[in-house]
């Protein structure tokens, strides 16, 4: 009888512990100068971890978490070499440096991870240095292994138009959007376009060309890349307020369905913006934070921050929104009244995060 009730007891604790070691956290990643990348549990409004990224000298760039959560992907070196680090451990596990003999590559923001975590994608301009002269080449995405080391070269190449500043892939893995002039829809095998979703090209009537500034991708809690989108109602009179007008663009990775609409005549800036978990409002920053109403595309709320926000992001449950970029601090607003609720600086003398994007993840519990 003893052995009997001590098999149960056994049995219970195994699935308390593997209960316990299965549970997971919320964390919020971004990167600050001179060159750190941090984890934040914002639930405990705490910096629960930080890196330095090698070779980042002072600005960190773009930051792409691997789906597990367990590397985070920064370019580095000026832009010139992608760096995959631990979370845990801060360890380097992952280099691919650009540069190739005479050929000199260069980034630009736009890089993405395949969602079974197998490949990294990521946008390179190339120069040949002659001599006597420059030589320009085709600009193109390259692609990695995630599992080829510290020294990692492509596993294949293809050409893609000019001016590429965001890269997004699908989520069943068989698209890659490249967003510039305008959205391209990629084969990510060859490079082929098969669709190209009209922004600068679009067909609008009375209206001038879009103006859009977005390098942060924000998707990680919905699948759903959107931006704020600028343009003028030419049949309007120049100093007729109505005539400038502020819309949201929004691709939706999973369906593929693609839209913009206005929702303000243009009164304050907004760099970036992030759609709820609910669908139903969609959240934008700058100097201050915006509320969007995308049932009805209309402005649903807006308040004043204490300074510039860059990036925008928000929790997996939609109560709350973060923003961060530009300054050393990620403060946290509750989503229903956009009321201020936190505040966390970030360590070593408080550097500021300059462009560096904020990216969501979940994952077993950081001690």
């Amino acid at each position: 009888m003893a052995t009997y009730f001590s098999c149960i007891l056994a049995v219970v604790l195994l699935t308390f512990s593997g209960a316990a070691a299965a549970e997971t956290t919320e964390y919020l990643i971004t990167g600050n100068k001179p060159g750190l990348l941090h984890v934040l549990d914002m639930k405990q409004q705490k910096v629960v971890r930080s890196h330095r990224i090698p070779d980042a000298g002072r600005t960190v760039y773009s930051l792409t978490p691997s789906p597990d959560g367990q590397v985070v992907y920064a370019l580095t070196n000026r832009m010139k070499s992608i760096s995959g680090i631990n979370v845990d451990t801060g360890e380097q596990v992952f280099r691919a440096d650009f540069n190739e003999g005479d050929i000199r590559r260069q980034a630009f923001f736009a890089m993405d991870i395949s969602r079974d975590g197998r490949e990294i994608y990521v946008y390179q301009m190339s120069t040949r240095v002659l001599l006597s002269e420059y030589q320009q080449l085709p600009t193109r995405v390259a692609v990695y292994d995630t599992s080829a080391g510290l020294n990692a070269e492509p596993v294949r190449t293809f050409e893609a138009p000019r001016r590429i500043h965001m890269l997004m892939k699908s989520t069943d893995d068989k698209w890659l959007y490249a967003m510039g002039f305008d959205i391209y829809k990629m084969d990510p095998i060859t490079g082929e376009i098969v669709e190209t979703l009209p922004l600068r090209n679009w067909t609008l009537k009375n209206r001038s060309l879009p103006d859009v500034l977005d390098f942060w991708p924000l998707w990680d809690q919905t699948d759903i890349f959107s931006t704020p989108v600028y343009s003028v109602r030419t049949d309007k009179a120049a100093d007729d307020p109505s005539a400038y007008k502020t819309g949201l663009l929004t691709l939706d990775l999973k369906t593929g369905a693609y839209e913009i609409n206005d929702f303000e005549d243009t009164s304050v800036l907004i760099f970036s913006t992030v759609v709820s978990p609910t669908k139903k409002h969609a959240f934008g920053t700058y100097t201050q934070l915006t509320k969007v109403d995308l049932e009805t595309n209309t402005l649903a709320k807006r308040v004043d921050q204490d300074h510039t926000y860059y990036a925008v992001n928000v929790s997996a449950d939609g109560s709350e929104v973060y923003v961060g970029g530009a300054a050393c601090d990620i403060a946290t607003y509750e989503t229903e009244n956009l009321t201020k609720t936190g505040q966390i600086n970030l360590p070593d003398a408080c550097g500021d995060q300059s462009t560096a994007t904020l990216r969501m993840i979940r994952r077993e519990t950081l001690d």
